[in-house]
């Protein structure tokens, strides 16, 4: 290439996602090109960036299918768009669509996570509370989440501090960080994993500080019941930046036969605030009473 008279190099691609980090630049310096002396060219069919894959009547959006296929109608039969559409709404977006999205293969769908977006909720000092703490398997990052009932089926749920280190987090320090929200709140148990964040828990025990370690069938669980959560809209969350930015990239790994888990090292960017929010979401969806639903 270097050699070259006049070398070029042509790319062809679907849309990506926040971690598509070659393909970003590429995108980002062609818009760029619009003002600047770049001999660099962009060419791309794209539905509109909000454009959704269904109508509110529940008929397909060919219009934004349009948008993203010219040759529509011409090579490409209608049928064989119909024949995708089923397909995980993250791979027909990039894929059909070209739309970019924050993750392929997340575990939360976009638009019903913004569904769940309220005004912020301030924590009751006073009413139950449930943290969730999660750390990365590079221990380089963590959080620690709160959740409180409201009236009614529904939850509020707030990232409340979050850690990183470029080598590796200090657990002593994320003990002393935790111990001012469990004064603050009336904390019911600081829920946690053994795989992560033991030696954190390790040093709240005996501070009198309540934890509940959540491995297993039990964090499975807490990921189906989060996940639950968002679909019907009983989750509310204030729209934090990076709790956000977490949950979307969350990816889902099967577990056993017809579970799933929230896969941390599969996520390819630490996404402990989604881990503690599943750990917290599941104290905060408990039945209050041993009948959560009557017959009759």
């Amino acid at each position: 290439m270097m050699a070259a008279k006049n070398p070029q190099v042509w790319v062809y691609s679907s849309a990506g996602d926040q971690h598509s980090v070659i393909l970003n630049k590429l995108r980002e310096r062609a818009l760029a090109s619009a003002t600047t002396d770049d001999p660099i060219g962009w060419f791309e069919w794209s539905a509109e960036p909000d454009a959704p894959i269904l109508l509110p009547s529940g008929e397909i959006n060919w219009s934004a299918f349009a948008q993203a296929n010219p040759s529509l109608g011409i090579t490409i039969h209608p049928d064989n768009l119909k024949a995708v559409i089923n397909d995980p709404p993250d791979i027909v977006r990039t894929e059909v669509l070209a739309q970019w999205v924050d993750t392929i293969n997340s575990a939360i769908d976009a638009q019903k996570w913004g569904l769940c977006q309220t005004d912020p909720i301030p924590l009751d000092p006073e009413q139950p509370t449930w943290f969730g703490l999660d750390l990365s398997p590079d221990r380089k990052f963590g959080a620690l989440v709160a959740t409180q009932k409201l009236p009614g089926e529904k939850f509020n749920l707030i990232l409340l501090h979050t850690w990183s280190n470029d080598y590796s987090i200090n657990d002593l320090a994320v003990a002393n960080d935790i111990a001012p929200y469990v004064r603050k709140y009336n904390v019911q148990t600081v829920a946690y994993s053994k795989r992560t964040a033991q030696a954190v828990a390790s040093r709240l025990v005996p501070a009198g500080i309540p934890i509940t370690d959540m491995d297993g069938a039990i964090y499975a669980e807490s990921c189906d019941r989060w996940l639950g959560a968002i679909n019907s809209h009983r989750l509310q969350h204030g729209g934090q930046d990076e709790l956000t930015q977490q949950t979307l990239s969350a990816a889902k790994l099967p577990y056993g036969d017809g579970s799933w888990i929230i896969g941390r090292r599969a996520s390819r960017v630490a996404v402990c605030a989604a881990v503690a929010s599943a750990l917290a979401t599941y104290f905060a969806t408990q039945a209050e009473t041993e009948i959560d639903i009557q017959v009759g």
